[in-house]
């Protein structure tokens, strides 16, 4: 499963590409410059209804700031993932960070720390497509026998 979700990682990353704009942020892939609430939002339904061992969605918050950084997944296994990055741990996120991990599902939460997940995203990835990245979630899922 992990080579599956590193290939849709890939994917959308050669769909969406990395930030080319000059910040902290540059080089890293676009879809988690942004819509990873998005994306998170749609793995998190994707996945859960396809395969028994469920996962759920996480943020990564800035301690100093309380401020939501990234949206991610925890896989069944405990580790994380996102759509940019692919499959990770805790590791990749230094002691600036902590991870909260939304144990029951609440949209209205999701949406707050995604700041907003209707909105688009005209700065970092002025081509995003939920239908799109849903196609691919679907397919990559599909492909391991969801």
């Amino acid at each position: 499963m992990i080579q599956t979700l590193n290939k849709l990682s890939q994917a959308i990353n050669d769909h969406y590409g990395y930030v080319s704009i000059e910040g902290s942020n540059f080089g890293e892939p676009v879809i988690n410059s942004g819509p990873c609430g998005p994306f998170a939002n749609e793995f998190y339904h994707e996945w859960n209804k396809r395969f028994k061992l469920k996962v759920t969605i996480c943020f990564v918050m800035e301690i100093a700031a309380n401020d939501c950084y990234h949206v991610l997944i925890r896989l069944p296994d405990g580790k994380l993932y996102d759509g940019g990055i692919g499959v990770h741990d805790e590791s990749h996120y230094d002691d600036r960070f902590k991870i909260e991990e939304m144990k029951v599902y609440d949209l209205k939460l999701l949406d707050e720390r995604s700041h907003g997940l209707e909105r688009t995203y005209p700065r970092f990835c002025p081509s995003f497509n939920m239908t799109e990245l849903r196609n691919l979630i679907r397919k990559y899922l599909d492909e391991r026998g969801g």
